[in-house]
């Protein structure tokens, strides 16, 4: 997953039964598993949604084996109203345990359910949500008016508020699935349709194959008035579902998976299983999550797949390109090998990253991608990692609200680093042949991180849980100390030792790595050396070369360098003649220094003043988001006008070469970087930035180019007076197009201005854009006034939880506050957290509430080198 109000009044109306013999403590365990004594082995669902009033009738027969007598059958059920149970044919006594999230069985009056497969008849109704949790509608509009598509999303443990079913990862089982729905509208599903019946004068009801065994949060059902596009590959055919009119945009997509699944098949040894793959777009978002991978019916968020060419932006293809390459990954990492719990959902996701990082690159060698990772994902990871809210790769999961909290940076960035390392410790060659062992042993099972780790090992002939366990199974980034490097007769020796990387005083803490580190030659095609580091104590090593030597050559080691001061200075110098990655990985290393205190912030900005106007734009991309940051860091600063007037002087240089208007010759980067400056000029000011945007849109939307659209519209609305706020709302009230609609909205949202940023939060509280749209304005107004965000928030919360997805809630409101830079706004993010939320859910705000301190601390330490940096 590239990541939940219920039926509060609903349920009031349910058939209870009360079982006073009936014990539920015993099946509220602490990580919140049902009992292992009994297991599903297939489930046959028929379901029959109202789209109109919002709520659907359900059935189903489930298939159980039960391997020791039980008195009472534990399964999931949320939200969800059974009409009657059987089993084996007879009816049975229930009850459901709304804060376990369980339903439980009598097996009969007074024994006990044998040994051996028995049959249970469930019927129920439930609710179809508004956002996207279970079974979930989508509103929007097109040329025919406004439209409803109903569709599923079950990660991590929504499944249950779909059916009754034993709703975690290790309990695999097979389904069939069947949906009566209006005669016009296309239904869909994991598997192909197997059979359609009319049912009445307007319905059909449509049934589906049978899936392989799967994991229950992988199951989708989908309906709506929608077309599909698909093409054949090998055997598998690949799908596009769109609104109706919109399939073409879907081509780039298809024509990816195409390339995407015929490099998988190869890489992993075990081609894909299914028979079809569709990828669905769904005209909204989430704040959250932008796909999921469901086995055979993968849903995208439409911005995720379609390129629209009126209103995409050039870098929308390597989103999509990347965002494909990694659901499909998830095919074989998550739906054909599962993580047994998940405590190891790194095994999804952070495979499925780097899976994704690989192909997009080795696809595209012209994105450069390898540079891109150093420059975004994995410095994503370091910066939460060198903090003492981390925690490590794997981690201990219980609770709902824990196991969506686990859908983080770490799992995803710090694993795709993490395994990028231990491919290049090892060898790709090795590391691939490992993964397929993997892949082979494991198809339709559930597994452990440790049954991959004895898989690489295996393949590669070295033990690779020694060294990859330091770095799963805790927190934290190595810091490798380079000494000043000596060269005599001809041999260059280099004292290394491994810290602890720290961005808040209770990251300095003493921890122990076995580091791989690589030491190459700087700008030279000479093969590195890798040794071993671990622990404080200096060790000398000889490096491979009588020249310069570079730490960490390709950047393929999860860790930071400090060099020594000539070293740190000699590297400055020959930075441009280092291999791209390098010189990424070097910025950022110095940037990452200064902020922990390791380096100075002078001897940081001295470095961007080397950095050539005509450098390669990724590299210049990187400079202009640390520019960004310091100007984030100057909010309210009498500082800050300097440093803006300062720093419009290098930026602008840069967009005015590359232009507005793109070229059929930009690189990828190049359309990135115009994509970053355009925004960033606007905000910072720049008074001809601000009056080119506005001329663009008083022209008319469509005279704006696609591939500037989003950052014409980011100026306007940053800079929008109430004339213009106003404008822009119309606009978006009027527009028939979903992407477009959600543009014109993000962009009001936008505003600098405190009041009219109070203005669109009360129009979040409105019915006049959709559930998502609306949380997505409360979530953009906070990146420019988080204090007025997060405390309007608290103040509004139970409307504002009304539409945000339950599992979500625990971090949507403290997350608001993120950006923030002030100890009382910290002080009332730990008051509300204390107040709304359960222990063991605050996790997400304890980050926040660390990196407030932290932004507050940053203020303080960069603000004079920034002085002295506008006033040279």
């Amino acid at each position: 997953m590239f990541k939940k109000s219920r039926l509060k009044s609903f349920l009031r109306h349910a058939p209870v039964l009360l079982l006073p013999a009936m014990a539920t403590a015993a099946f509220a365990n602490p990580d919140g598993r049902l009992p292992e004594d009994i297991k599903p082995l297939h489930y046959d669902i028929s379901v029959q949604p109202n789209a109109k009033d919002l709520i659907f009738s359900g059935r189903e027969k489930i298939t159980i084996n039960v391997q020791a007598p039980e008195h009472v059958i534990a399964m999931n059920a949320a939200d969800l109203v059974i009409d009657d149970i059987t089993l084996d044919g007879k009816k049975v006594e229930w009850k459901l345990d709304a804060p376990a999230q369980q339903l439980l069985i009598n097996t009969s009056d007074n024994g006990t359910i044998q040994v051996g497969q028995h049959e249970l008849t469930i019927n129920y109704r439930g609710r179809i949500n508004q956002s996207s949790a279970g079974l979930f509608a989508v509103d929007y509009q097109d040329n025919d008016g406004p439209q409803r598509m109903l569709v599923t999303q079950f990660e991590p443990a929504d499944a249950r508020y779909f059916a009754p079913m034993w709703d975690q990862p290790d309990d695999k089982a097979t389904f069939t699935m069947a949906v009566t729905a209006p005669a016009d509208e296309l239904a869909f599903s994991n598997m192909p349709v197997v059979a359609t019946e009319k049912n009445g004068s307007d319905l059909v009801t449509t049934r589906f194959a049978e899936t392989p065994k799967m994991s229950s949060y992988l199951l989708f059902l989908g309906v709506g008035k929608l077309d599909r596009k698909a093409v054949k590959v090998g055997d598998t055919e690949i799908g596009i579902i769109t609104r109706r009119g919109a399939t073409d945009q879907g081509d780039y997509a298809l024509n990816a998976a195409s390339q995407i699944l015929t490099y998988y098949n190869n890489y992993f040894g075990t081609p894909y299983p299914l028979p079809k793959m569709d990828m669905i777009a769904v005209p909204s978002s989430s704040q959250f999550f932008s796909a999921m991978e469901n086995w055979g019916a993968i849903m995208y968020f439409d911005r995720a797949v379609l390129f629209d060419p009126k209103r995409s932006p050039e870098s929308a293809h390597q989103t999509i390109f990347n965002v494909v390459a990694h659901e499909m990954a998830h095919q074989w990492f998550g739906d054909l090998v599962t993580m047994q719990w998940w405590d190891d959902l790194w095994l999804n996701e952070g495979f499925a990253s780097w899976m994704a990082s690989k192909v997009t690159g080795d696809l595209n060698p012209g994105w450069n991608v390898p540079a891109q990772t150093v420059a975004y994902a994995r410095q994503a990871a370091f910066s939460m990692d060198a903090k003492s809210t981390t925690h490590p790769i794997i981690q201990h999961v219980g609770t709902v609200d824990e196991i969506d909290q686990a859908f983080d940076t770490i799992t995803y960035s710090k694993g795709q680093a993490v395994i990028r390392m231990i491919e290049a410790a090892i060898g790709p060659d090795q590391f691939r042949d490992g993964l397929r062992q993997y892949m082979a042993a494991n198809r339709y099972n559930n597994t452990t991180t440790d049954d991959l780790w004895k898989a690489l090992s295996q393949a590669s002939g070295k033990d690779v849980k020694s060294f990859a366990d330091s770095f799963t199974l805790q927190g934290g980034v190595p810091l490798i100390r380079a000494s000043e490097p000596i060269t005599a007769g001809g041999i260059t020796r280099i004292n290394l030792a491994q810290d602890r990387f720290a961005l808040d005083p209770a990251s300095h803490t003493s921890r122990s790595w076995i580091v791989p580190v690589a030491i190459g030659a700087a700008g030279q095609q000479k093969a590195a050396t890798t040794v071993t580091v671990s622990g404080p104590t200096y060790q000398t090593v000889q490096a491979p070369v009588d020249s310069l030597p570079i730490i960490n050559p390709g950047q393929f080691g999860y860790y930071r360098t400090l060099y020594a001061p000539q070293h740190f200075k000699d590297l400055s110098d020959k930075l441009p003649s280092l291999p791209l990655s390098d010189q990424v990985g070097f910025i950022s290393d110095s940037m990452a220094l200064a902020s922990g205190g390791y380096e100075s912030f002078d001897q940081h900005l001295a470095l961007l003043g080397q950095i050539s106007p005509d450098s390669d734009p990724l590299l210049l991309n990187v400079v202009s988001d640390q520019i960004a940051s310091f100007d984030g860091r100057l909010d309210h600063s009498p500082v800050q006008a300097a440093f803006r007037q300062k720093a419009i002087a290098r930026l602008k240089p840069q967009l005015t070469r590359i232009g507005w208007a793109s070229s059929v010759s930009d690189s990828t980067a190049t359309s990135d970087l115009r994509e970053s400056l355009i925004p960033l000029l606007g905000k910072m000011g720049d008074k001809e930035t601000i009056d080119t945007a506005q001329r663009y849109l008083n022209n008319g939307l469509d005279s704006i180019p696609a591939s500037i659209r989003e950052a014409v519209l980011q100026v306007v609305g940053y800079n929008a007076d109430n004339e213009m706020w106003e404008k822009l709302r119309d606009m978006a009230k009027k527009e028939k197009d979903p992407s477009g609609q959600r543009q014109l909205y993000h962009a009001l949202a936008a505003t600098n201005n405190k009041e009219l940023a109070r203005k669109t939060l009360e129009l979040a509280l409105t019915d006049e854009a959709n559930a998502p749209t609306r949380a997505a304005l409360i979530s953009i107004v906070a990146r420019n006034h988080p204090d007025l965000a997060f405390n309007w928030a608290v103040d509004h919360r139970e409307k504002v939880n009304a539409f945000i997805e339950e599992t979500a809630r625990a971090r949507f409101i403290a997350n608001l506050a993120l950006t923030g830079d002030n100890m009382t706004l910290a002080g009332q993010v730990k008051t509300y957290a204390q107040k709304y939320l359960p222990q063991r859910s605050r996790q997400s705000a304890q980050r926040v509430i660390n990196q407030i301190t932290y932004n507050s601390v940053q203020r303080h330490l960069v603000e004079p080198a920034l002085k002295r940096w506008s006033n040279q």
